[in-house]
């Protein structure tokens, strides 16, 4: 017992006597700063944090602290403290206005509320505001090194806020066996459409229209079907236009053959 007792006292000594132990019990800023950068250089993020956090105040606005304050920044990024490397980003930005890594600073700031952007189907606050200070960026520094690629992160969440959109307007027709309602969806992927002209989802979208167009016009009373079957066919005809050859065209010509055989109904 007692020898375990005494590698145990032996491994605490030695973990309190560690160069990031001693630096931190230091009054020497220099070498906490000196040893932080170094633990930043050998990617040990966490402990060159823990040394920039103890000097953070003293080197306030210092000219010779910039790298530091960097880095700083870059660590907690690293660590994915997204929340909180935006903010030390945003420090060094308006710490250092001259800075050469301002604009770097500026669009890691953005990157990290992309990093807090939540999957499509949430909430998309962060997203609109990222995308917000994405355009900023892009109008400040329009010749920045850095825009092809803020252009690329603005275009990535564009799609997002499409999506989201998108599935919005799908599941009107998609979701609840008593709770889908095909004329709300008609509208709501219309105006995803006017919207979103260049969208990837518009073949999927003029589908669902024609797929709702259809269901409203078969579970109509007699006196609204034949209008609604011939809205139907438009919307088949448009689907068409777009892509002949479309995924959906099986299930769009049976859905046309349906209509037609009701249609025939009308003409007695």
């Amino acid at each position: 017992m007692r020898k375990y007792i005494g590698i145990s006292l032996l491994t605490l000594a030695f973990v309190g006597c560690s160069p990031l132990q001693k630096a931190l019990k230091s009054d020497d800023l220099e070498q906490r700063k000196e040893l932080a950068n170094k633990y930043f250089q050998e990617k040990k993020y966490r402990k060159a944090i823990r040394l920039y956090e103890s000097i953070e105040k003293d080197f306030k606005a210092r000219p010779d602290a910039e790298q530091m304050y960097y880095q700083f920044a870059e660590a907690t990024f690293q660590t994915d403290e997204f929340m909180l490397a935006a903010e030390r980003f945003k420090i060094f930005a308006s710490t250092y206005p001259r800075s050469d890594k301002r604009e770097e600073a500026l669009l890691k700031e953005i990157k990290s509320g992309v990093e807090l952007s939540p999957v499509y189907s949430l909430d998309q606050t962060i997203t609109v505001a990222t995308i917000g200070k994405l355009q900023k960026f892009i109008d400040q520094y329009p010749n920045s090194e850095f825009v092809p690629e803020a252009n690329k992160i603005m275009a990535d969440l564009n799609t997002k806020l499409e999506m989201k959109a998108f599935e919005n307007a799908k599941q009107l027709n998609t979701i609840g066996d008593f709770t889908r309602n095909y004329g709300a969806a008609i509208v709501a992927l219309d105006n995803f459409i006017y919207e979103y002209p260049g969208t990837s989802f518009k073949e999927e979208a003029l589908f669902y229209k024609l797929d709702s167009a259809y269901k409203l016009a078969m579970n109509s009373v007699h006196y609204k079907m034949e209008e609604r079957l011939i809205n139907a066919i438009g919307m088949y005809d448009a689907l068409m236009r777009f892509n002949s050859t479309t995924e959906y065209k099986e299930k769009a010509d049976k859905m046309l053959a349906d209509i037609n055989k009701e249609l025939q109904n009308f003409s007695k």
